[in-house]
């Protein structure tokens, strides 16, 4: 058999024995906002806060956010920058999973509603705090 090299696996960490390699959970706190860019000849940008945490921390509860808009002159009338506003205070809590990305930080990946009694399933990324590029046809 042969042996399990670790030295290239920063995702990973060692059970006590030093033998079983298991991925590390990333740490994802009550607060923490992330987002979702999907869309096909558009791009759409859904934002989500965390609002509990599992005691694995394998899951967390979010509620969707709204979004302001940000217009920069030149910008093409159909697009804009978003950043997050407030959580729907009627919104529901939806279960997302917790995952790691290839650099090591927290995504999340699920189910969410989207419209009225509709869902949508993606992976929802932290977000930096920089407005992001959203467009649109109407």
């Amino acid at each position: 058999m042969r042996k399990l090299k670790t030295e290239n696996m920063p995702n990973l960490a060692l059970r006590g024995d030093e033998k079983s390699p298991t991925c590390q959970i990333p740490k994802v706190k009550k607060g923490d906002i992330f987002y979702a860019s999907w869309g096909w000849e558009q791009t759409n940008i859904d934002f989500c806060i965390v609002e509990e945490v599992s005691p694995t921390g394998k899951t967390v509860k979010c509620r969707m956010m709204g979004e302001k808009e940000i217009y920069e002159e030149g910008m093409h009338p159909m697009s804009e920058y978003v950043v997050p506003s407030g959580p729907d205070p009627k919104g529901e809590l939806f279960r997302l999973h917790v995952r790691t990305t290839s650099k090591g930080e927290p995504c999340l990946v699920g189910k969410y509603p989207y419209t009225q009694g509709d869902t949508r399933r993606d992976y929802f990324w932290k977000w930096d705090g920089h407005p992001l590029y959203q467009s649109h046809y109407a």
